[in-house]
């Protein structure tokens, strides 16, 4: 058995000192194990004229991880009994039916205003697919109407992100905001007016609210991927410096956006105050590790905000409980342990 992995940005990471284990989606487990052979594509060696790319990425590939993934797995497919696509549905997979496990956060994106727009998720090549990983409850009700799907818990590197103190102490306490998806940082600017600590966010130019208070300090971060800003290690020491992580979202009850911030926050033990938003199954209130605002609700925040500056206690139990529960459900063993099993699965049906 023969199984490609297409994830274009883990292609560039992959070698990276450092890179966290969870955005690798399972890719050494898969990779390693000796019931078939595995490799990751190359997808940027599959040169396209830019005009071209850029036309056939507006119009054929619309909705999907590009022309150089649709076309480089189109070309694997000939000789792969699976392609796992960490890049999400394709559109070309009825050309090479019942060979391609996509994995999907939620329902097909409806931001364009036209469902159909996106050519990836149409019935027809949905119903294509031989099954897909379902990281929400909702993502595996909506995909198991077109092929075999199964919920699958993300996981977080508890190696990187180890729950440890910092290893040099701040100052000032601050608030820490990361993301790039959907952020609402425009609320949780209003709110650093109200609230006496400093506020450190991550995020891209094009989401920056114009004149920051004094006590934000923003920092640019490239808009695809997220991560370019500040290394992991440091972002590791901001986590542990930090009293909380603020996770401020556009409100959108089928988004699933914060779920990195969720996982990391909760794994360095550090409450979560998140926008009421999502269809995430962790929920950071009625869980016990954080508090819910609602959306576009300064004064929640500067609450919130205000509370934890008082009450270092619940800090610290928030903190716990966090740990705690990725311990248990979202360590990488039983997330890998997981993703095996099901594509073992999906290959005896193929």
């Amino acid at each position: 058995m023969k199984i490609s992995i297409v994830h274009r940005y883990l292609e560039k990471r992959l070698n990276e000192h450092n890179y966290p284990s969870h955005h690798k989606w399972a890719y050494d487990a898969v990779v390693k194990h000796s019931a078939w052979k595995a490799q990751l594509l190359t997808t940027s060696k599959f040169k396209i004229p830019q005009k071209l790319e850029f036309f056939l990425n507006k119009t054929v590939f619309r909705g999907s991880p590009g022309s150089q993934v649709e076309l480089s797995s189109l070309k694997a497919a000939k000789n792969a009994d699976l392609i796992y696509s960490i890049s999400g549905p394709l559109a070309l997979a009825h050309l090479y039916p019942k060979k391609l496990l996509s994995l999907v956060f939620t329902a097909p994106p409806l931001r364009s205003g036209i469902k159909l727009a996106h050519r990836a998720y149409q019935p027809y090549n949905l119903r294509s697919n031989a099954g897909f990983l379902c990281l929400t409850p909702k993502a595996e009700e909506y995909y198991s109407r077109f092929a075999p799907s199964k919920f699958i818990p993300w996981c977080v590197d508890l190696e990187l992100f180890d729950g440890a103190p910092p290893e040099k102490l701040t100052e000032k306490p601050f608030f820490l905001a990361t993301g790039k998806t959907y952020r609402d940082y425009e609320t949780l600017v209003k709110a650093a007016k109200k609230v006496a600590t400093e506020i450190r966010i991550i995020g891209p130019s094009t989401q920056k609210p114009e004149n920051l208070p004094s006590n934000v300090n923003w920092i640019d971060t490239s808009s695809n991927p997220p991560d370019q800003a500040i290394d992991y290690p440091t972002l590791r020491e901001w986590y542990a410096q930090c009293t909380a992580v603020c996770i401020p979202l556009s409100g959108d009850s089928d988004d699933t956006c914060g779920y990195t911030n969720i996982l990391e926050a909760m794994a360095m033990r550090k409450p979560v105050l998140m926008t009421r938003s999502g269809c995430l199954h962790i929920n950071p209130e009625t869980d016990g590790f954080g508090i819910h605002i609602n959306p576009r609700d300064a004064q929640g925040w500067v609450h919130a905000m205000n509370l934890l500056q008082k009450d270092q206690e619940k800090v610290l139990d928030m903190g716990n409980r966090g740990r705690k529960i990725v311990e248990q459900n979202f360590n990488i063993e039983r997330f890998e342990k997981d993703v095996l099993q099901f594509i073992e699965t999906i290959l005896k049906k193929s």
